[in-house]
């Protein structure tokens, strides 16, 4: 060989070493042995160790799985080469290294020499995508057990994916739903405004809304959502696909409704109340002689009303018991048995009825303690009630009050407050009356349909 020639093979064999050691890739040469005949800082620095405690060693004894160095080993023996095989190291402080390692098999003269190992620490790509496959499985297990409904949507509003809420909430079948699209199930009401919202979202001037809106399930049920849709962009920033979420919120609109209705009734209420107030008030004063004899006229009448508000409150304002009504006014003014008789099946009426009864029963009490059967020790009264049941007509409640016992009755020569207030009540009931003044006692009776009443409670008074 030439000096030269000499020259070229030692400058070789030293750029080769220098590629070895200093190269950026791990790489280290195994004996048939399994030794690790020779390593660069690139292979044993990653995991912690020096030259002196890397090469030398049984390359088993840096693999943290037995099962894959013996695949890597026999695979090799064989002949094959690998390509990017997945191991895992463990460094000198117990921690664990991915690598892919690319070897192959030197054989000189069909002998086994050694095997040449490139190692690419793949440890930071391996923990990323395990962090990305566990988010993506923390985000489907959400997906699938949020309680509200969620649903993924292209850019014509077809479903894509939806969770079993909102098939639970629509009342679809998944696979029903891949078929169809946010405004098939939409009311035909909100349908404009959903199409408008979701057309401004689409088209990036605007990237989410939250709306209300009624939807029809499956079965034909009108129900209330709260919508919110967001947009989640393309990779050019556009509209790349919509992610709706729906929580049913159909009770908290019908309780919206029923306290709507209530506060309206409330105030239909009160200005009835005002109303009857005021007249009691003008009615009362134009008989009163003096403010106090006006205030011992007034505040009698005053609490009957407050009592007959108590006993529809007490049953909130669905209507209340004649029998109550009848057996409360007349406790009042001490009439209890055996000096009151009150018969006849008991019944629920309703709130209008309930008022103008209880005032007509109060100004009756009323009158009956201060010139009737109720202003002497042996008097009494009989109060009954039935319904006639004609076919041809409303049902009719016959009531009728009759006095005994107590001194003799004449008509009065002028009309009073209290027969004002009965004849009143009968025309407001959409009845009629009719009144006697016996000798023996003071009669009045009532008809009045039955027609707008709430129920018939069974039981009976007497």
């Amino acid at each position: 060989m030439s000096h030269s020639a000499a020259t070229l093979d030692s400058s070789l064999e030293l750029d080769l070493d220098d590629f070895f050691e200093n190269g950026t890739i791990g790489l280290h040469l195994v004996g048939r042995d399994g030794t690790i005949l020779r390593a660069n800082r690139a292979d044993f620095e990653p995991l912690g160790y020096s030259a002196d405690e890397y090469i030398g060693q049984p390359i088993t004894r840096f693999h943290a799985d037995p099962d894959t160095i013996e695949d890597i080993l026999r695979r090799l023996s064989a002949g094959e080469k690998l390509d990017k095989y997945p191991a895992r190291l463990r460094a000198k402080d117990g921690s664990i290294r991915h690598v892919h390692i690319s070897s192959s098999v030197c054989f000189r003269e069909g002998e086994f020499v050694n095997t040449r190992c490139f190692t690419v620490d793949v440890t930071d790509k391996v923990k990323a995508e395990e962090a990305l496959r566990d988010a993506q499985e923390r985000l489907a297990t959400t997906f699938e057990t949020a309680l509200a409904g969620i649903a993924e949507v292209d850019s014509e509003g077809r479903f894509l994916r939806v969770n079993e809420a909102f098939s639970r909430i629509t009342g679809y079948g998944r696979d029903e739903l891949l078929e169809l699209d946010i405004f098939r199930i939409t009311h035909p009401d909100d349908e404009p405004k959903e199409r408008r919202h979701f057309a401004r979202q689409v088209a990036g001037d605007a990237g989410q809304y939250l709306d209300e809106k009624r939807c029809v399930t499956k079965d034909g049920r009108l129900i209330w959502v709260e919508v919110l849709s967001a947009t989640v962009p393309n990779g050019e920033g556009g509209f790349g696909y919509g992610v709706r979420t729906i929580v049913d919120v159909t009770e908290r609109k019908l309780a919206e409704e029923q306290k709507k209705l209530l506060l309206d009734e409330l105030n239909h209420r009160v200005k009835n109340t005002l109303a009857t107030v005021q007249a009691l008030a003008a009615h009362t004063a134009r008989n009163a002689t003096s403010a106090e004899d006006f205030r011992r006229r007034f505040e009698p009448r005053l609490l009957a009303l407050s009592a007959a508000h108590d006993r529809l409150t007490q049953n909130d304002w669905r209507g209340c018991s004649l029998v109550d009504i009848v057996t409360g006014e007349l406790s009042a003014h001490g009439a209890e048995a055996p000096r009151l008789s009150a018969r006849g099946r008991d019944l629920i009426l309703p709130p209008r009825a309930c008022l103008s009864l209880s005032m007509a029963l109060h100004e009756l009490a009323t009158n009956a303690a201060k010139y009737g059967a109720l202003s002497v020790p042996d008097g009494r009264i009989d109060v009954r009630w039935s319904v006639a049941d004609d076919p041809s007509r409303p049902e009719t409640l016959n009531l009728e009050w009759a006095e005994s016992g107590g001194p003799p009755v004449a008509e009065p020569d002028s009309e009073g407050f209290g027969s004002r207030l009965l004849r009143v009540t009968a025309a407001e009931l959409g009845g009629e009356m009719e009144t006697a003044f016996a000798p023996a006692g003071f009669r009045w009776k009532l008809s009045m349909p039955l027609a707008d009443r709430e129920s018939v409670a069974s039981g009976a008074a007497g």
